[in-house]
């Protein structure tokens, strides 16, 4: 199946870029590993966010607790934890180009203006600030000034983007990452009440966006945080199974789609 246009938000605008540069999926599972024993990688101090323990154990509730307390204090005097910078050096490392104008296909960009709610779309001109723009996750990396406006991760305001895809092109398919909502409540608490209620209303809307998509590929994301970056191989492999599996029903919708009866619908 040949893509002819591709739209990508937060990561999927990395994975996105990467792709509508090279056509090629095998370089950028190994530019990934390569990535991930970078010093470029370790910069980004992902590692430090979710640790591989049980929740339920004494040491890990404890160990919540600490960090619910120390994300509030920040959050009362910082805007983000790791500057833009760094996250542009892990970005510059995975692009092979800097222009969209390099790209082998038409390539869209999303970021979120979250002074307004509006999103913005990119699509010529520096490539590498358009995704990094787009991967810039609120709270967490540095903001991007531009005027009046406060530009943060595309996700924030259309975290599944194939609205603006879908106006054209023939056949739109999305993927679906989001988290499930899994586990109970075991400890209540504002913080933890505030942060359900945002993932609730997050996965509504997301779902409500993927209906628009002609086909939709869910890979089985494991419920990870986004920052687990030691499940690569794993998520990888449920990825490509998730696409093998969808594969016959795939060209199946898109030969259906093309056919005369369906088109005069």
């Amino acid at each position: 199946i040949r893509f002819d246009r591709i739209v990508g938000t937060s990561a999927g605008a990395v994975v996105g870029a990467m792709y509508a540069a090279t056509m090629d999926p095998e370089w950028i599972e190994q530019r990934f590993k390569d990535f991930l024993v970078s010093e470029n990688f370790k910069n980004l101090g992902t590692d430090r966010m979710v640790k591989d323990r049980d929740p339920h154990s004494p040491m890990s509730q404890i160990a919540k607790r600490v960090r619910d307390q120390f994300v509030l204090i920040m959050s009362l005097n910082k805007t983000f934890i790791l500057k833009k910078e760094r996250l542009k050096n892990a970005f510059s490392f995975l692009l092979p180009v800097k222009t969209f104008e390099e790209l082998k296909i038409s390539l869209q960009v999303t970021a979120t203006d979250i002074q307004t709610g509006e999103y913005q779309i990119y699509s010529s001109g520096d490539l590498l600030e358009a995704v990094v723009q787009s991967g810039s996750i609120p709270g967490y990396t540095e903001p991007t000034y531009s005027g009046d406006k406060i530009i943060v991760d595309g996700g924030v305001g259309l975290p599944n983007p194939v609205s603006i895809l879908k106006p054209l092109v023939d056949f739109t398919i999305a993927v679906d990452v989001k988290r499930t909502i899994v586990p109970d409540l075991a400890d209540l608490n504002i913080y933890e009440i505030l942060q359900r209620s945002e993932l609730i209303g997050y996965t509504k809307f997301l779902d409500h966006l993927l209906k628009e998509s002609d086909f939709v590929i869910k890979p089985n994301t494991m419920n990870l945080h986004w920052s687990q970056f030691n499940y690569f191989n794993e998520l990888l492999e449920n990825g490509r199974k998730s696409a093998e599996e969808n594969l016959s029903a795939l060209k199946k919708k898109i030969s259906r789609n093309k056919s005369p009866s369906y088109r005069l619908k």
